[in-house]
């Protein structure tokens, strides 16, 4: 006899194309509104805020989960405002662009206290810092170009497309930084430079990357290449140069699609120097394109001087930073101690980073090139005990090998500034495991107003 087996199918609580009249539950972390068809079965929604009530269309469905869009909002929050600006919502940019700010911070707030709760971690979250001008205020972009309509176009995908959303308002960016964005993609398109398409997978020009000093007012433009060289170099530097009056470094960066999501380490100097220059909290620093420099110079003096306040720094304290970039943070705290020690894996940053201690006449600090969790191993072995070590990791966090290699150093203090307090609240469970706990509240700042993002300091005191 033969064994038949029934394949039991998986019956959806939603279709495709399916209309819904629902009210939303909650929002991500990601900002976009969840609404719970089921108890288990979430549809996510942008632009939709918790209490609303929306006419729905479902787009996507999978086994776990779907997404729908708002056809209509039957019953808004008193949260609610109308920026004019839903081509934001489109590209995912500014996904909290309709959200009032005090709401935005507020959501901020709740959103880290939660994370924590989740880790069974009891911890008061205090209330977000914001700023008194939530818009215009990046110091960095990186935008994608296309030609579409016979036209290069500047912009970002709408989620999960390789269609181009254009823009010449980006909200967020330094409002000089989007004039420059113009000039520059309108000069590309004036000598017909092909344009990467991601579908075809050719063409030359995959993004534009714009930096500019919030005090310098030096403009950095990095044209990211898929091709080593572009046609009509010479005539698109003097175009760039006659109509960007603050430019200071013009770059071309080869980064094949096949081998580098964004920037690569292959920079080529198409016209002025290799390196802009801004200050932060009075200290100058020297900002490469592949440099990492936090986004909102105005709320970053602002975290990086709560940090320092929080951990409570003294004349005779020895410090590591790691992660430590091109020196921001070691060199801002560097006159409050008595010895700072950065450890950093990226060459290029470490050799900025000792760049800045001359320029800014510092002597109590050092950077090394070297795995973080290396270096502390070989600093244990020599008998160094700090007694404050700042952590700032990118959005994955900490690694344990890492976590375990300063724990094991035994500071008094461990400052982890986060900028995503999903690893955050992750990596606190093992910190306290290792033997501390959370000194005082954690602390929001809002770096990155009508997006999602949140940054946060956490100081760790031994037990």
């Amino acid at each position: 006899m033969y064994e038949v087996k029934i394949i039991a199918r998986t019956v959806l609580p939603v279709k495709l194309n399916q209309e819904l009249i629902v009210v939303v539950d909650d929002i991500r972390i990601d900002g976009m509104g969840i609404v719970y068809v089921t108890a288990k079965y979430p549809l996510y929604v942008a632009d939709a805020l918790p209490g609303e009530k929306v006419h729905l269309l479902v787009t996507q469905v999978d086994k776990f989960s779907g997404y729908a869009k708002v056809l209509d909002w039957l019953e808004s929050s008193d949260k609610r405002q109308n920026s004019d600006r839903q081509y934001l919502i489109d590209a995912g940019t500014a996904p909290l662009v309709n959200l009032k700010y005090e709401a935005q911070l507020e959501l901020k707030q709740a959103q880290v206290k939660r994370l924590f709760e989740e880790q069974h971690i009891d911890v008061s979250v205090d209330r977000t810092i914001g700023m008194d001008n939530p818009t215009y205020y990046r110091n960095k972009t990186i935008v994608p170009v296309k030609w579409q309509n016979d036209h290069l176009t500047s912009g970002f995908y709408k989620r999960g497309t390789h269609d181009l959303v254009p823009m010449d308002d980006y909200f967020v960016n330094d409002a000089e930084i989007d004039q420059a964005i113009i000039v520059v993609r309108n000069i590309l398109e004036k000598y017909d430079i092909t344009a990467f398409d991601p579908d075809l997978e050719r063409g030359a020009i995959r993004y534009i990357m714009i930096r500019r000093g919030y005090y310098s007012h030096e403009l950095m433009v990095v044209l990211v290449s898929n091709e080593e060289v572009i046609s009509h170099e010479t005539e698109i530097i003097a175009d760039i140069r006659n109509q960007l009056t603050e430019l200071k470094s013009l770059i071309l960066n080869y980064s094949p699609k096949k081998d580098y999501v964004l920037l690569s380490p292959n920079n080529r100097i198409l016209w002025g120097g290799k390196a802009i220059y801004d200050t932060l909290l009075g200290y100058e620093f020297i900002i490469g394109p592949n440099s990492f420099y936090q986004v909102n110079p105005q709320t970053t003096e602002v975290l990086y001087d709560l940090a320092a306040q929080k951990a409570d720094l003294k004349p005779t304290d020895t410090v590591i930073d790691a992660y430590s970039g091109i020196g921001t943070i070691g060199i801002s705290v560097a006159s409050r101690v008595k010895k700072v020690l950065g450890v950093e894996v990226v060459p290029g940053a470490v050799a900025d980073a000792q760049l800045n201690l001359q320029v800014n006449n510092i002597s109590n600090a050092e950077y090394i090139l070297a795995d973080a969790p290396v270096q502390f191993k070989k600093w244990q072995e020599q008998g160094l005990k700090p007694d404050v070590v700042f952590v700032d990791p990118p959005r994955r966090g900490l690694t344990t090998s890492l976590i375990n290699a300063t724990t094991d150093m035994s500071p008094e203090k461990i400052v982890y500034i986060s900028c995503n307090p999903v690893t955050l609240s992750r990596d606190a469970v093992e910190i306290i495991e290792n033997g501390y706990h959370i000194d005082g509240s954690v602390l929001p700042v809002d770096q990155f107003p009508q997006t999602s993002h949140v940054e946060s300091i956490t100081v760790f005191r031994k037990d």
